[in-house]
């Protein structure tokens, strides 16, 4: 989606770097990752060449970037976020409380394809499908989430309500998926126009985005299992975490 404007004060070349350099900063745009061209950029934009070509070399003399004339400019930040260590436990009741609390509108549930990048992410071959859940969910009359999940191990329940009023997980754990690993990590994402009319807010408002995979353990090893992308209203949603020195 296009987040550069005329009618801001920062000049055009600017904006474009400052999207770029979040999207690098953030892992969105990793370590190695050759940046769509010129010409794409100035399309995706709508920017003049001469605009996208100054944005790229702020990024290159801030060494997020290397550009080399015939190749591209490719990404040399390396992004290293830390872990917090907290027990599964908590993360799971913290889950459960959600569900528990609103209500699911579902949009879509079936065996289907993931795209490529998430398929090598669970190590599918090219015809193994994954239960994709999309829904919203509404708590005192507003919506305040996006939730995108794809899952290994299960099928399509015979009433797809039960996932209505609560968690995903109380039917995994009946289909007998177990977690015993979960990576988190937050950060901050614009709406684009397919969400921002689901959570019924501007396009380009600021959303807290939360992706979640879920391990098990399975022939003497750790498995993805699961894979959620949320999207949060920040105006609607906190995330909260308590954590005690031991």
């Amino acid at each position: 989606m296009n987040r550069i404007s005329a009618d801001k004060p920062a000049p055009l070349y600017h904006q474009v770097y400052r999207l770029l350099k979040t999207d690098i900063l953030n892992g969105t745009l990793h370590f190695g990752e050759k940046l769509p061209s010129e010409e794409s950029l100035t399309a995706e934009f709508s920017v003049s060449r001469i605009t996208v070509q100054r944005a790229l070399n702020e990024l290159a003399s801030e060494g997020l970037v290397d550009r080399a004339r015939g190749k591209g400019t490719k990404v040399i930040y390396k992004f290293t976020p830390k872990p917090v260590q907290a027990p599964l436990l908590g993360v799971l009741e913290e889950i459960d409380s959600i569900a528990s609390e609103s209500t699911a509108t579902i949009l879509g549930c079936r065996m289907h394809n993931p795209p490529h990048s998430i398929g090598a992410e669970f190590g599918l071959k090219a015809d193994d499908k994954l239960l994709h859940l999309i829904r919203t969910r509404t708590r005192a009359g507003e919506v305040f989430g996006y939730f995108e999940s794809w899952t290994a191990g299960v099928d399509v329940p015979e009433d797809i309500n039960i996932f209505v009023h609560s968690s995903r997980h109380l039917y995994y754990r009946k289909c007998g998926v177990e977690f015993n690993t979960i990576r988190q990590t937050l950060s901050a994402t614009a709406a684009d126009e397919t969400v921002a009319d689901l959570l019924e807010i501007e396009a380009g408002s600021p959303l807290i985005h939360l992706t979640r995979s879920s391990y098990m353990d399975k022939d003497g090893g750790s498995v993805l299992v699961d894979r959620l992308k949320a999207l949060y209203n920040p105006t609607l949603f906190q995330y909260q975490m308590e954590l005690k020195v031991d």
